[in-house]
């Protein structure tokens, strides 16, 4: 009976200390936008301090975020990620209260096959590839979408 209490108390305990950890993961915002042309789109990802403390966050690799984009009917069009290569080495940014980090990066409208996407509507889902917040671990990947459309393709000027 004495073991059986101790291993709840040990249980309990983890609880409380991932729920204080979840808590503290609240204080920062990760989000995207898009500005949609013609031609291209341009996607701004942004990690901002949202807390009223300064804050550390590190990446196990040189690839700070990935990005996928789907077509209406949820299918993968596009992978940032998919056949490059990253330095593994770890990474840190510091972020004092209410600073934010932008990465912006633009999209041709092309597959990983290299053919041209129909115009129609788009989600992306964006991750950030962080690996601890504060020397916390992160368990799980902050993920942020947004939908966008696609203009139909002007033929006459080619």
């Amino acid at each position: 009976m004495a073991i059986f209490c101790f291993l709840l108390i040990f249980v309990s305990g983890n609880q409380l200390t991932l729920a204080k950890e979840v808590r503290d993961m609240t204080d920062w915002k990760w989000d995207g936008d898009v500005i949609a042309d013609v031609e291209q789109a341009t996607f701004t990802l942004t990690f901002k301090n949202t807390s009223d403390k300064p804050m550390l966050i590190e990446f196990p690799t040189s690839q700070f975020y990935d990005y996928t984009v789907y077509n209406a009917n949820g299918e993968q069009v596009y992978h940032f990620s998919k056949g490059k290569f990253f330095l593994q080495v770890i990474q840190s940014k510091s972020l004092n209260s209410g600073e934010q980090i932008q990465w912006k990066d633009t999209w041709n409208y092309k597959t990983n096959e290299g053919e041209r996407v129909p115009a129609g509507t788009y989600t992306v889902k964006a991750i950030l590839n962080v690996w601890k917040i504060n020397d916390k671990l992160v368990h799980s990947n902050p993920s942020t979408s947004f939908t966008f459309n696609i203009k139909p393709e002007n033929t006459a000027i080619r």
